[in-house]
Order: C-alpha cells, then structure tokens, then sequence
C-alpha cells in the first residue's frame, strides 16, 4: 500500500511527504502540487505512523478545499472519512466550541451571524447611542473589532487614546454584550472564543493536544495573528506541524493575514530551513519566466524559482486598447476566436481584473457578441434575500429570542408591522434588557395584537418542527410563513425566487449533520459558513470573469489579464507604500499564474474614470516582464514590439488601390493606399477631421471599396470609406 501511496511523487514532493523529523514548512509554489503533497502525507501518516484518521488535524480557508482533502485521501485509503478532522479555521473553531459551549460560555444553541448581520447590529448600535454615522461609520467600526479580535483583545483590555477611540471601545463592548444576550457569534469570535476555551482549560486543551498529534495546514501565508496562535497552542512541545504555503501568493493582508507568519514558523516549531517545491505542473515556461522576473522584484521573500518539464512555447500577448471599450472589444472578439476556430472551451477562459466595477464593459460586450460569461463577486446561493428569510425563519426556531433574525422576518411578507412599531419595540428591549421577541409582551393594544400574531406564528413552527424531518420543516415554514404566496403574486422575480427556495429545500434534503440529534442546528452553522467561501464554482460553460483575489487557486487553460495600468493594477492605493506595492506585486503573480497555456496582458491607453477621461501609464508590472517573452500586437510601446518587424512593410503592388499583406496576426491587417501615399494597419492610431483621435481595428475590402472600423475617443466604432475619408495617421 505504501508504495502506491507515494507512486507519482517527485522527489522533492516526496521529501516532504515522508518527512519524520518534527515539524516542517513546505514552500510550495502556484501550480507545484501541495494539495496532493497534503493529502499524500495524511495518508502516509495513517498508514505509516499507525494513526486513528481522528488523530490528524488537517486545516484549511475554504470548504471547498477541505472538501477536496476528504475526497483525495478517501480515495487514496478507502476509509471513511466522516470522523477526520479537516476543515476550515472557523469549522473546526466550531466544532471544538459546539463540544463544550458551556465552558466557553456560550448557549447550546448559539447561532453564528455572518459579516452582513454582524453590520446590521452594529448599525443599531450607533444609533442607539445617538452617534453620527458619517462620523463614526458602521464599517470602521465593524473593522475595528474584527482587527482587536484578531490580535485577541476583549473590549475590557482596551485603553482609548482619544474620545473617538473611546466611543469605539464603548461600543465595542455594547456589542459584546448583545451577542452574549442574544447568543451570537460572529466569524471572528468563532475562533477567539475557541482560543480562549483552550487557553483557560488545560483539561480541554490537553485533550486536543493529546488527540491530534499531527497538524497540517493549507495556504499558511494567509494564517492571521490568531489563527498562528491557536495554531501554537494545539501543537506544543510535542505534537508536529506540517504547514505549506507560497510567500509569493500572499494577497490577503486586508484580512489581517500575516506573510511574516511563514518566517516566525522556523522559529517558533524549532524546523529546519523550508522544502521548496518549484516544478510547476501547469504552466508553460514562459509563462513562469514571466512570474518569476515579476516576483523577483520583491525585497521581503523567503525565495524560489518555478520551472517546468513542458517545452511548450508560445510569447505572451500585450494589447494596448485605446480606451476601455477597446481593450474589451479585442479581448471578446479574441475569446470568439479562441472558441469558434480553435475549439476552446468558453469555461477554460477566464478574464481577471483588480477591481468588481471593471466586469461592466466586458459583459456589455460579451452580451452583445452572444458569447456566454460569469461574474463571480456577486451574491452567492445562502446570501440571496428570499434564502436568508427563510434561514432567518428557522434561526427563531431554535431561538427566538434572536434579534437580528427577528428584524429580518417580522414584518415579511407584509402583515402590517410598520417601523414605528419596530422602533418602539427596539425601545422596549432596550430599556428593559429583554429580546425583541419578549418586548412584545410590553406593547399594548391593537399593535400588541398585530405583532403578537407573529410571535404565536414563530411558536406554532416550533412546535411543529419537532415532527417534521428537516426538508419537512423547511418546506413548512416557506408555506405557513407565506413566503411562497409572496412570490407566486411577484410578477416581476416572483420565479426565480421560487426556484432558489425549491433549491434550498433540495440542499436540506442532500445534508448529512454530523450530529444527528440537532439536524436543524447544524445546517444554520453549514449554510453561513459555506457563504463565507467566495471561490468561482466552474461547473458552468462560460467565459469567467473574475477578480484576481477570486481567481487564486483556479487555472485555466487562456487567461486575459485586464486594467494594467499604474493606478489600477498597481492599485492608486498602494503606490505610496513598498509594503502595499509588493503586496500588489503578488497579486500579480497570482494573475500570471493562473494561466496554463495562453496569457494575454492587456491595458487602456485612457479610462473614463468619475466622469473624466484619464491617460495613465502601462503597468510597471508589465514592464518587469522580459520584453523577449512579449509579443506587442498593438505596438503602442515598445514593449516586445521587435516582434512586429517580422511584418511586410509597404504595399505590395502600387497598381493597386490597396494591397492587402499576409500577416501572422489577421489576413486583413495592413492597407496601402495609392492616392493618398500612405499604408495603414489595425492598430494605427489616426485623426479624423469630425471624430478626432482613433484606432483602427479591422481594415476590409469590398471590391474597389476599402472600409476600416475605427474606435473613436468619446464617439464610439465608425465604419468609414477610406477613399473619401478625412484621415491621417498620428
């Protein structure tokens, strides 16, 4: 079995797969195999080291990774899988506080609210302490507690510097209060309360410690102050860590992540200098030359260098558009190509740009042309409105005595619950410390009876919930609440909302709880903690559009990076800091990477930005790039434009009106005029005596009429005669 087990490996992957010296840091570089390093080494552990699978900790960021761990080592063993520990942070936090809610303090039936609630409640918080929003926004104070919680700081550890720090603090722990009440638990108190339950319990520290004498960890460049400390404390003196990561793809910063997390770890589990795995299984080498020239520019790396056994060779393609409509119209009218001509599936291309707000044009665009795209960035499944009214009715299930859930539902549908009454029961619940839900037995006369028929509904399904299987319960409260009346009468999106309930009920139906004595409970837990996953699911046949940020840890087979220009990618943001610059710089690399054979670069020679229409220089990113990997197909720099002096230059027959010249590029690229002595080809900027500056994007002949479509600045594409037409070139 052994032998199989490890059939495959390459002999660094197989280093590190049968290390046995204590703990060790993999440097594992985009596209070198660490997700089969892992799952290889947990099933060498458990064959090797004679392991129970509940004796490995395997920790991961996203479901859908933790997912794919359980599945590959299924695989590899045939053993069940149900009893291992693999997870995410936040899972596996909640797996451990689920076990021993009353020593962390916490109610057996806590109830976790994701970001947007956990926003919601904040706002609330403000306005009951009579603060200005605009100057004391729910967002920064939002970060401000996730940032202290982070670095495993209670309110109470806290001294304010200023009145504002103190208002902060103040709120803080307002905040801290209402979740112990109402028995809510955000996503970063997930994990501090789990560090918390292991620091002050050695009785239940030990007993973990005891039980996972062997953790790994996936993607630890993106580990936080307090997920490196939970870390700690799980490991010891005597257990062993096996942790990868890429210092190189560290691109979350913004959510506290810590790339120096990768050089505390040598020190801190006493390991030796880190395994590096550098071949690279998906991309050609000029693609990773290109990665490794861009990356080498960063000071603080702990260092390697990608290759790859392909001898595939193709240049990297850089278009420079005019405008953004241009950079768009080339890259869809390249995509039609890719699919149409050369048989590429729309799904194995990927358009990647630095910020959501880029997508609009290209999927005008892709609109227009009839070619099939998706966005991801948008809301995903358990994030939709109607779901989350129907979660909401089933969180006042199990308890409630949950406000945020009761805000969300009591008055919809519609039964007559206007916002003064919500109002006045915020008031009450206030003042007298009790939920929304008992303040209603403080109201009096007919607004008592109206919201007291809400609350009689809410336990009338609790009851009736305790016969019902779970897809039972779900499809009874969609009923009995009137949710499903709501939208069969909404004309408008009534459907489509009635199918994403028909799948909710469909999901209910497929979950398997891990404790079945609270089925109801644990798809609560499931369904916020699969929205926090916010990676593209490929499963559709369609161009992919995508932010960068999204796109780590995918690949495609042709990748189209968009907006490479100082100010945009490198984000405006981050020009005056070399902290935020390298940052930028990674995220680069990640975009580089992504792409298994083809790549293309691409940026605007001028944005319309805030109503304005801007020129910003090419991105210094490109230009880190070895101009001998580049082949410019626009020629606006200079930029690998050696490569276009492989064309034929002039006209070939002067007898001609025009002589059209074979180019490796496009049949129709270059014109020469006779009358006006001049030669033109796609990519030629001219002037126009009404349109002004343009770009010439293809260039057609229909019998003795010659045509060129011109993308003009602020007007948009013309079709005009070049026989009559006012041009020259610029």
């Amino acid at each position: 079995m052994q032998s199989s087990i490890l059939s495959g490996l390459n002999p660094e992957q197989l280093k590190a797969v049968t290390y046995s010296n204590g703990s060790l840091l993999v440097l594992a570089g985009a596209g070198s195999g660490k997700t089969k390093v892992l799952t290889t080494r947990m099933a060498w552990l458990i064959e090797n080291a004679q392991l129970g699978v509940s004796e490995i900790l395997a920790v991961t960021f996203t479901n859908k990774a933790a997912r794919e761990m359980l599945y590959r080592v299924g695989k590899i063993l045939r053993v069940d899988t149900r009893f291992m520990w693999v997870g995410t942070f936040h899972s596996i936090a909640l797996r451990i506080l689920r076990s021993h809610y009353q020593d962390a303090g916490l109610p057996q039936s806590f109830q976790i609210i994701d970001s947007g609630e956990q926003l919601s409640l904040i706002k609330r918080l403000i306005k009951q302490k009579n603060l200005d929003e605009n100057k004391y926004t729910p967002r920064d104070l939002q970060n401000f507690i996730n940032y202290q919680k982070e670095h495993g700081l209670r309110a109470s550890q806290l001294n304010p510097e200023n009145l504002r720090t103190q208002y902060w603090v103040e709120l803080y722990a307002l905040y801290e209060e209402v979740c112990n009440r109402d028995g809510l638990v955000d996503f970063t108190e997930l994990l501090l309360r789990c560090y918390e339950l292991l620091s002050f319990n050695d009785l239940i520290l030990n007993r973990y410690r005891n039980q996972f004498r062997h953790l790994l960890v996936d993607e630890f460049q993106d580990t936080n102050q307090l997920q490196y400390k939970w870390l700690q404390l799980l490991v010891g003196t005597k257990n062993t860590i096996f942790a990868v990561g890429d210092d190189d793809q560290s691109i979350y910063s913004f959510r506290g992540a810590k790339v120096g997390n990768m050089r505390a770890f040598i020190r801190d589990f006493n390991a030796p200098e880190p395994l590096r795995l550098e071949q690279n299984y998906r991309s050609t080498p000029t693609i990773l030359e290109a990665a490794n020239a861009i990356i080498d520019n960063n000071s603080d790396r702990i260092g390697k260098n990608l290759w790859t056994d392909s001898q595939q060779q193709e240049k990297i393609r850089l278009y420079e558009g005019y405008t953004e409509e241009d950079e768009a119209f080339f890259v869809v009218d390249e995509i039609k190509n890719l699919h149409n001509n050369e048989g590429i599936s729309l799904s194995d291309i990927a358009i990647l740009y630095r910020s959501n707000a880029q997508s609009r044009v290209f999927e005008q665009h892709l609109y227009n042309r009839g070619i099939l795209y998706k966005v991801y960035g948008g809301l995903r499944f358990f994030d939709r409105l109607e779901v989350k009214r129907v979660l909401a009715y089933l969180r006042l299930i199990v308890n409630p005595h949950d406000n945020e859930a009761f805000l969300r539902v009591v008055n919809f549908p519609a039964r007559g619950i206007g916002a003064k009454t919500v109002e006045a029961l915020q008031e009450l619940s206030a003042t007298n410390q009790v939920s929304l839900f008992d303040a209603v037995d403080l109201l009096s006369g007919k607004t008592k009876v109206t919201v007291g028929k809400f609350t009689s509904l809410i336990l009338n399904m609790q009851e009736e919930s305790k016969l019902l299987n779970l897809p039972e319960t779900m499809s009874y409260i969609i009923e009995t609440s009137g949710i499903r009346a709501h939208f069969e009468a909404d004309k408008k999106e009534g459907e489509e909302r009635l199918e994403n309930l028909n799948e909710l009920v469909t999901a209910v139906s497929g979950f398997v709880p891990e404790d079945p004595t609270n089925p109801l409970l644990e798809f609560l837990a499931y369904a916020v903690l699969e929205s926090v996953d916010n990676q593209a699911n490929l499963q559709e046949s369609a161009v992919q559009l995508m932010t960068v940020h999204a796109a780590k840890g995918l690949e495609f087979k042709v990748v189209f990076v968009v907006g490479l220009e100082d100010g945009l990618f490198p984000h405006d943001n981050s020009l005056d800091s070399q902290q935020n610059l390298e940052e930028e710089r990674r995220l680069m690399y990640v975009a580089v990477t992504r792409a298994r054979e083809r790549l293309f670069l691409l940026r605007a020679c001028s944005r319309l930005l805030w109503g304005k229409r801007i020129s910003a220089p090419i991105s210094r990113f490109v230009n880190e790039i070895p101009a001998e990997l580049i082949m410019n197909i626009s020629g606006v720099s200079k930029i690998g434009y050696s490569q276009l002096g492989d064309y034929e230059q002039g006209a070939n027959n002067q007898n001609d009106y025009f002589t059209q010249v074979d180019n490796p590029e496009s049949k129709t690229s270059r014109v020469a005029l006779k009358d006006k002595n001049v030669t033109l080809k796609i990519g030629d900027m001219i002037r126009h005596a009404k349109f002004g500056s343009g770009k010439i994007l293809r260039l057609n002949e229909d019998g003795k009429k010659m045509t060129a479509e011109i993308f003009f600045i602020g007007v948009g594409k013309k079709v005009l005669d070049l026989n009559i037409a006012q041009i020259e070139k610029v």
